[in-house]
């Protein structure tokens, strides 16, 4: 079975599968004096036991070997599902050409002639290393170049900023082993906000102070990338050390996202490296992650703010400006769907309309700018008086309409009752000696209503019998007034 070698700092892990205990020690023995980690095992079976749990960079593998030979290990090697490739070195007492090519076929990458050679041994291990060095380059550009790639397609395939923000923060920090990705839009020296974060992808404009991170500041100042080997050791962050002392050890990178010499925000990574710093390779990977999330946080702001405005257009369609009420269109569309809602459940559904009283004498005593403002009180106190589920609107000129879902006739006229009362006691600014009243006409589902422009029609006549009647008052569809449930 394997033994552990001597522990430290390691040039490469080199696993020894060899029968001979001799050759075996005395091969470990020039590995660890070079700064290798070694390991061993005396025949094929533990040895590739041994390549499985431990991925060794390279294995120096004995070609005779009792029981299962060297071919045989290899081969079997190389159908692992291993994390890294080993490099393979047969060593052998064999020296013909045939049991080169053998070893070689079989997925050797290098062969040794026995008695080994101590400089030759290091020399072919080392430019193994090399060699592998090479393909985990190959290897992780290859990554990055498909977390790019990732990253691009987001940005082009949708419109939602989140989204698009959310890959490229969790894509950074597969890509690093980050403990946290992080990207800041930078509104002003001292004000930043997190746009998204792989560790909470909750988070969405959380607000920061950034005279408590100098660390951003420097790399906003600076517009360079700045990396950080430990947190809670570094100069920039003495005047903050007991904020960061739990960060002892943590390894911080800052890209600033820069275009037209102007830092939108910065990527930031958090990561635990025991002492290995960021690599050049991380570097330019972050910094083209760090062009395309400008593009991702230009796109976010410009599609928060075509949202708004979307957003205000659709207000303005179904509101009236004046008095920020419901408008006429959208009065009727509401109430075809509360009557549809009311028919189909067997509820209740009252309807008020109301007419402010002479409201001619008002623009023509104190002008349209205060009849504008009456318009926009009685608005705003029929709106705040209601309930939630009250849809209120303004029918036109000096009227309006509030439908009441669930609610039967007397308790419309009861409703309707205390808006008038509220609105004749109400004081209006400018119109100190002139007294504010209103007709109101009161309507109810079913009380043999048979649609929804009835109901309209049948509030309506009620309206007007009040204007008849005296105006300040509320009078309801019936002729029996006393009637009414």
């Amino acid at each position: 079975m394997p033994n552990n070698a001597a522990a430290g700092l390691s040039k490469g892990r080199i696993l020894i599968i060899d029968d001979n205990r001799t050759n075996t020690a005395m091969v470990k023995d020039v590995l660890l004096a070079n700064g290798f980690e070694a390991l061993s095992a005396c025949n094929g079976p533990d040895g590739i036991g041994a390549a499985a749990e431990f991925n060794p960079a390279v294995i120096l593998l004995d070609l005779i070997m009792p029981g299962m030979d060297g071919i045989a290990v290899c081969r079997k090697i190389r159908g692992l599902n291993l994390p890294l490739r080993p490099s393979i070195i047969v060593v052998s007492v064999k020296n013909g050409k045939d049991a080169m090519v053998e070893a070689l076929q079989s997925g050797a990458d290098d062969f040794i002639v026995k008695p080994i050679h101590e400089g030759e041994l290091l020399s072919r291990i080392n430019a193994q290393l090399r060699i592998a060095e090479f393909y985990k380059g190959i290897e992780e550009d290859k990554k990055n170049l498909e977390k790019i790639l990732s990253i691009t397609n987001a940005i082009s395939s949708t419109l939602d900023p989140s989204e698009v923000l959310g890959i490229i923060v969790k894509e950074v920090a597969e890509a690093t082993n980050a403990v946290r990705c992080s990207i800041v839009l930078i509104v002003k020296d001292d004000e930043g906000y997190v746009l998204a974060s792989h560790d909470d992808p909750g988070v969405k404009d959380l607000r920061l102070d950034l005279s408590k991170y100098p660390e951003i500041r420097e790399a906003v100042a600076t517009k360079k990338v700045l990396t950080i080997d430990d947190m809670a050791a570094h100069p920039l962050t003495e005047k903050i050390k007991e904020q960061v002392k739990g960060l002892k050890g943590m390894s911080v990178l800052i890209m600033p996202i820069v275009f037209n010499d102007d830092v939108l925000g910065t990527i930031i990574l958090r990561t635990r490296r025991g002492g290995r710093r960021f690599s050049d390779k991380e570097k330019t990977f972050c910094n083209v992650v760090a062009n395309a999330s400008f593009h991702a946080i230009k796109n976010a702001r410009l599609f928060e703010k075509v949202t708004r405005e979307k957003e205000h257009l659709r207000e303005m369609a179904i509101k009236d400006q004046l008095t920020s009420l419901y408008n006429h269109n959208f009065f009727y569309t509401r109430l075809e769907e509360e009557f549809e809602r009311a028919v189909r459940y067997e509820l209740p559904l009252g309807l008020i309309m109301m007419d402010i009283d002479d409201f001619k004498k008002i623009n023509d005593t104190y002008g349209h700018r205060a009849g504008d403002g009456v318009l926009k009180d009685i608005s705003a106190l029929i709106k705040k008086s209601g309930r939630k589920t009250d849809i209120v609107a303004r029918y036109g000129g000096e009227e309006f309409a509030v439908i009441l879902p669930h609610t039967t006739l007397k308790g419309s006229f009861d409703e309707a009752e205390r808006l008038r009362h509220l609105i004749e006691s109400h004081t209006y600014a400018g119109l100190l000696k002139t007294r504010i009243t209103m007709s109101l006409g009161v309507a109810a589902y079913p009380n043999g209503v048979m649609n929804s422009g009835e109901l309209v029609n049948r509030a309506d006549n009620a309206l007007y019998k009040a204007k008849w009647n005296g105006k300040n008052r509320v009078c309801m569809d019936t002729e029996e007034e006393d009637d009414i449930a």
